[in-house]
């Protein structure tokens, strides 16, 4: 089975909102989903298992290879003695609010998207189609 229809069934198991798991050789990367559809999907989040990774070059290197996101990231924090970084969507690129953060770990990749609201920042779901969504995986997947 290829990596798009494992993802696609994961997707389709998914009845309203949920979780959509798919495992690479052992590597686990989970989907928050909030609605599927047969194009498209809508997501909370997503955090794709990869490989370690050196932090400070992954950091670095994420914000050229992440192209299926609608908007460019840029690190904001990176600490390897801590074991991670924050990459967010440049102040520029915002619009009502709305940000992507990527978080990154050693064994894996997170990404929300949130607004910000008088109280502080709610994660938000956020539309892409199921090809976009492919691509995401994949350009996280590949730590170097």
């Amino acid at each position: 089975m290829s990596n798009h229809e494992e993802l696609d069934d994961a997707l389709n198991a998914v009845s309203g909102e949920g979780r959509a798991t798919i495992d690479r050789e052992g590597v686990q990367t989970h989907v928050d989903v909030s609605e599927v559809g047969p194009i498209g999907v809508r997501i909370r989040g997503i955090s794709v298992g990869h490989a370690a990774a050196d932090i400070e070059k992954r950091a670095n290197e994420l914000p050229e290879r992440l192209r299926a996101l609608p908007e460019r990231v840029a690190p904001v924090e990176i600490d390897a003695g801590l074991g991670g970084a924050v990459l967010r969507t440049k102040p520029e690129d915002m619009r009502d609010r709305k940000f992507f953060e990527v978080e990154i770990r050693p064994d894996r990749t997170d990404i929300r998207r949130y607004k910000v609201e008088e109280e502080g920042r709610e994660v938000e779901a956020f539309p892409m189609t199921r090809d976009q969504l492919r691509r995401l995986i994949d350009e996280v997947s590949d730590p170097d």
